[in-house]
């Protein structure tokens, strides 16, 4: 193996891996930490529409042989490769925390339950390993499951190793080959552990193409030989991608924002428990994470009372590198990420807004040469502000009060998106009849985001939040076709 994995303060270089072979180019790309945006944590090759050919060859010429195992033997060999990624995982969180931003519990909490996670998708074998036969007027008919041949995984920077392995996983074990893009700003700890999990699979089933989207994007999305897209990111990009995808009728499964509603009742417990979990849910990965709670609806009788409890939770956020121990809250992915919150918050005070910074920043120095955001509360804000209606992924977080249920709820679905929601009261029946009402893939009762998610149940999104699930039986069947085999018996 030519990648090599490093400990904190040394770089991490590395190389396409293309049929088995990890493959230099003669460009590069700089990974960078955005906690000392100084600092290099690694390289990447700058991977150009040739290589893309090359790692579709690749993976095209293992299929075959890998599809005709079938689903037991797929899931034996997935599942031996699932293993290989309980190894070195502090070390791969060290990188990741470095190269994404996130605090080293994140870190380590997403790489150490992520086999375990995985693992669930391959209860499904039994299931899908036979045809289903039904009546026939004529003889037999079967329906039965086909890959779709080479997969592409296309995944953001937020939580690439996780996003990408449910795309990796699933793919694999219907039958497909697998052409990963890591994201060129965090791509580090994923091709790590890519490195780890294909040492137990056949040479070209799992290939990895780095580089900038607007140079091997397209190579990526219209090759003619990719008979599936497994899309995380912006629904800008996925537009785009579904343009390409029409070229030749590609299957796409696309994962996009959210702009999340948390929907209080007058009932809803305000204990330290419940507001450390709400507070957990928004600020999470400093807010830059698709299921966050991205606004706060509270009735007008409680709302004191609440934004008091909320706010002592929120307090207890520490800002820094999350390296430091004491830290729970990085800093923003990017500077181009950090701006962005920066309008979005300085948009609601010209609105007439009330923000309220929380938390405690553990380095000022440090806080002022990185790209930190200080987390806040903002109320008094005007419905239509871009904080309230847009996906702000930022560490900011709107409350607005309400007085009538009916008139919230067409607030809430009042959005192209449709990622995730809320309800939080004590009368889980209640909230459970109101849940059925908010137009979003995923609805949580009094919790809220992936730390809550079901592994065992699909997840993915509505209206403009997304096309296709992830996990459960549904996520797999995302990766196959189906086939229906009929045969004429009649006698005479």
């Amino acid at each position: 193996m030519t990648m090599q994995l490093t400990r904190a303060g040394e770089r991490t270089d590395a190389r396409l891996f293309i049929g088995g072979e990890w493959v230099d180019g003669p460009a590069h790309l700089e990974v960078r930490n955005p906690a000392h945006p100084d600092e290099i944590v690694g390289t990447i090759v700058r991977g150009t529409p040739a290589d893309v050919d090359r790692a579709v060859a690749a993976a095209k010429a293992a299929q075959p042989a890998w599809a005709a195992l079938g689903f037991r033997a797929r899931a034996e060999a997935i599942g031996r490769g699932l293993d290989r990624l309980n190894e070195g995982v502090h070390e791969r969180s060290v990188i990741y925390v470095r190269e994404n931003g996130k605090t080293l519990e994140e870190a380590g909490h997403e790489l150490k339950g992520l086999a375990d996670r995985l693992r669930l998708s391959l209860e499904h074998v039994e299931e899908l390993d036979h045809m289903r036969s039904i009546d026939s007027p004529t003889g037999r008919t079967l329906i039965a499951y086909r890959p779709y041949g080479v997969i592409v995984s296309i995944v953001p920077w937020n939580s690439p190793v996780t996003l990408a392995f449910n795309q990796i996983v699933s793919g694999l074990l219907a039958g497909n080959s697998v052409v990963v893009k890591p994201p060129e700003s965090a791509p580090l700890a994923l091709i790590a552990s890519i490195e780890a999990f294909a040492r137990e699979l056949a040479p070209g089933l799992v290939n990895i193409i780095t580089g900038l989207p607007d140079e091997i994007g397209d190579a990526l999305t219209t090759h003619p030989d990719v008979g599936k897209i497994g899309f995380t990111g912006s629904i800008r990009a996925a537009k785009h991608i579904g343009s390409n995808a029409a070229q030749t009728i590609k299957s796409v499964t696309l994962e996009l924002g959210g702009n999340d509603a948390a929907i209080l009742l007058e009932d809803v417990d305000l204990s330290d428990a419940t507001m450390d979990r709400m507070a957990a849910s928004v600020f999470y990965m400093t807010g830059q994470v698709c299921m966050a709670i991205k606004r706060i609806y509270v009735p007008e009788k409680i709302a004191e009372a609440f934004i008091a409890a909320f706010r002592k939770a929120a307090n207890k956020l520490v800002i820094g590198d999350g390296l430091d121990p004491k830290v729970t809250m990085g800093p923003m992915h990017t500077k181009l990420q950090l701006e962005r919150g920066r309008a979005f918050v300085d948009d609601a005070v010209n609105r007439g807004a009330t923000v309220e910074p929380v938390g405690t920043i553990a380095d000022p120095e440090l806080f002022d040469t990185g790209y930190f955001m200080q987390p806040s509360i903002v109320t008094n804000i005007a419905a239509d502000a871009p904080l309230v209606v847009e996906e702000q992924f930022c560490p900011s977080v709107p409350i607005v009060t309400y007085r009538d249920l009916d008139d919230v709820l067409a607030r809430a679905n009042d959005t192209v998106y449709g990622l995730g929601g809320s309800i939080w009261s004590r009368d889980i029946e209640k909230a459970l009849e109101l849940a059925t009402r908010v137009a979003s893939g995923s609805v949580w009762i009094n919790a809220h985001g992936t730390a809550f998610i079901n592994r065992r149940a699909p997840y993915g999104g509505v209206k403009q939040s997304g096309i296709g699930r992830k996990a459960g039986l549904e996520g797999i069947l995302d990766y196959l076709q189906l086939q229906t085999i009929s045969s004429y018996e009649k006698a005479g």
